[in-house]
């Protein structure tokens, strides 16, 4: 793909890990790119850095990512790349020390999340 200066990028989850490294690659070969994200200290910063835009959003409520389009995400104009980065990795043990299996709950959401791309 060609990326042409001042491009109009959306990085999902952007604000840390694999989305902060995309992040900073497209806008290296010169994207403007907006982060979308839970961490607002870190987005914001990175934001800065990169002369991008940044909104907070809960890439798992559609509603939210709509908002933060309507809000922002294409302040530099409409999106013509978006990369979907936004996951979680939360640690249990399948069994813990007592002989109880890990919370059901959380690997849903860990599913839901980094699979579905929503979780209720």
């Amino acid at each position: 793909m060609r990326i042409s200066k001042n491009m109009p990028a959306v990085v999902t989850g952007g604000a840390s890990g694999l989305g902060e490294a995309t992040a900073r690659m497209l806008s290296g070969a010169g994207a403007k790119v907006t982060l979308l994200d839970l961490d607002e200290e870190r987005g914001t910063a990175l934001a800065a850095e990169l002369g991008g835009h940044f909104v907070r959003t809960d890439v798992t409520d559609a509603g939210a990512v709509a908002e933060a389009f309507g809000a922002g995400a294409e302040a530099h104009g409409p999106a013509r790349i978006c990369v979907c980065c936004a996951g979680i990795a939360p640690g249990a043990r399948t069994v813990d020390r007592e002989g109880s299996p890990h919370d059901a709950g959380l690997f849903a959401k860990a599913i839901g999340v980094n699979l579905l791309g929503t979780f209720h």
